[in-house]
């Protein structure tokens, strides 16, 4: 997947100015894609002279005119054809996997700290998921539009993966601790 598509997708909810679109990457879109600020710019530039988005200037008094963003036929045409392709399944390429693997010969008291950290940071990503979960529950998800309602699968997956993640680090901080493994 590349960034010029996920600014494609989030323009499909309508006309955004370029720091709505980044505030999207900030708030929501973080927890599976990351690009910096400057990064959304210069795709958003690029995809206004491949004519995939329009781009109107707007005038604001005593601040700097804005852009505003919008999705063309082409931007549509290419969003339809990059959803058809085909997807490869997702690959774990984890650093952390590797240091495991490292584990018999290096000091398994950095490895351990370097666990728990991991674990806690990820504890709280769970927490984030957890409440992102409740206040999407609010109201019943399926009378919402479809947009949000995709976004709610999305936030799914991740809330699943970051129990499972949470409770592989807890096995392996056992392993690290007793030796012992969990079957």
């Amino acid at each position: 997947m590349a960034l010029r598509q996920v600014i494609l997708t989030v323009l499909t909810r309508g006309r955004m100015t370029g720091y709505e679109i980044t505030r999207n990457f900030d708030d929501v879109l973080s927890y599976f894609w990351r690009a910096s600020h400057q990064q959304v710019y210069r795709e958003l530039a690029g995809l206004s002279e491949d004519g995939c988005v329009t781009c109107e200037v707007v005038s604001q008094a005593g601040k700097p005119d804005k852009k505003v963003y919008g999705l063309t036929k082409t931007g549509k045409e290419e969003l339809r054809r990059w959803v058809a392709e085909p997807t490869e399944p997702p690959r774990p390429q984890d650093d952390l996997l590797v240091k495991l693997l490292a584990a018999h010969a290096v000091d398994k008291n950095s490895l351990r700290q370097e666990i728990a950290r991991v674990r806690a940071e990820s504890a709280g990503i769970l927490k984030q998921f957890r409440a992102m979960k409740r206040e999407c529950l609010r109201q019943p998800i399926d009378k919402r539009p479809e947009y949000e309602q995709t976004l709610y699968l999305v936030l799914r997956r991740g809330l699943l993966l970051a129990q499972a993640h949470v409770a592989w680090l807890g096995e392996v901080s056992e392993y690290l601790e007793t030796g012992r493994l969990k079957k």
